[in-house]
């Protein structure tokens, strides 16, 4: 029994081992790209508010600001949410994949198979960490906001009590669908087409740290021009305030996304592509060679 059990046991070590390195990796990653997540978010507040920006343009004016650091705000916020949604998803996924190979005898899943848990793992490791994506959402996006305009939070912790406190904990939670979209599709587009892309390359590149990286690339292309429309979306409506008569800009994804494409143009849904792909990059490493 105890045989039977043994490559089970090892199985479960080391996708513990990939949650734990998944997540602190890209933890480290994201301390140093984290600047380009907030210019991205800038960019998409900018393009809500009428006014053309860009990459470049944002981090001249940085510089010519000497405001560098000002790209830093939400970073204990971000660093939480990226390590316990980057840990969930990896474990989330390579768990169940595990579990349907032992269960069904084979080597590989399916397509669907893939899809389907690929999918989940997105969605629920997003949803644990929604209160910390709230937060740092809001720090990024006070850079894009007049003072006036800005909730001034100080911390972490000031954040999420103010929040609490004067709008109520649900809104910890505003913006889930769009976020959700996005974790699926993002999930989707990196886990399952990277391993597709892997096994294609082996013949030509081999089991190597090149195959690894172009896989890495290709799929992350696919991922961020399938997820980024829910990035826009979930940013615009944790990032907005109530009206004077109480009513929020945007009643739901649906209809942020109808209000972006007809306020601003279709493709500006994919507004901030190069930053957003560059974060993904290197903030989303492979589980598992």
């Amino acid at each position: 029994m105890s045989s039977g059990k043994q490559p089970t046991q090892s199985k479960l070590g080391r996708n513990l081992a990939n949650m734990g390195v998944g997540g602190i990796s890209g933890t480290f990653a994201l301390t140093f790209v984290y600047p380009l997540e907030t210019i991205k978010t800038m960019i998409q507040m900018q393009s809500e508010a009428g006014q053309g920006t860009s990459f470049g343009k944002i981090l001249k004016q940085r510089i010519q600001s000497k405001n560098l650091m000002s790209l830093y705000k939400g970073l204990p916020a971000a660093w939480c949410r990226q390590f316990f949604f980057a840990s969930l998803r990896i474990g989330l996924y390579y768990n169940y994949s595990d579990y349907l190979q032992a269960k069904q005898k084979k080597t590989s899943l399916s397509a669907l198979e893939s899809t389907l848990g690929s999918l989940g793992a997105g969605a629920i490791g997003i949803s644990a960490v929604m209160p910390f994506d709230v937060i740092f959402v809001r720090f990024q996006a006070e850079n894009a906001l007049p003072p006036a305009q800005r909730r001034g939070y100080t911390s972490l912790g000031n954040a999420m009590t103010r929040i609490i406190r004067e709008e109520g904990p649900a809104t910890l939670w505003r913006g889930i669908i769009p976020a959700i979209g996005r974790a699926m599709s993002l999930n989707l587009g990196m886990l399952v087409p990277f391993d597709m892309c892997k096994k294609l390359l082996v013949p030509y590149l081999g089991a190597t740290k090149a195959n690894v990286l172009l896989s890495s690339a290709v799929a992350g292309l696919g991922a961020s021009f399938c997820s980024l429309p829910f990035d826009n979306a979930k940013v615009k409506m944790q990032s907005m305030k109530a009206a004077a008569d109480g009513r929020m800009k945007y009643s739901g994804l649906l209809d942020c996304m109808m209000k972006t494409v007809r306020n601003e143009g279709l493709f500006k849904l994919w507004v901030g592509f190069l930053p957003f792909y560059a974060c993904l990059l290197y903030t989303s490493p492979s589980p598992r060679d």
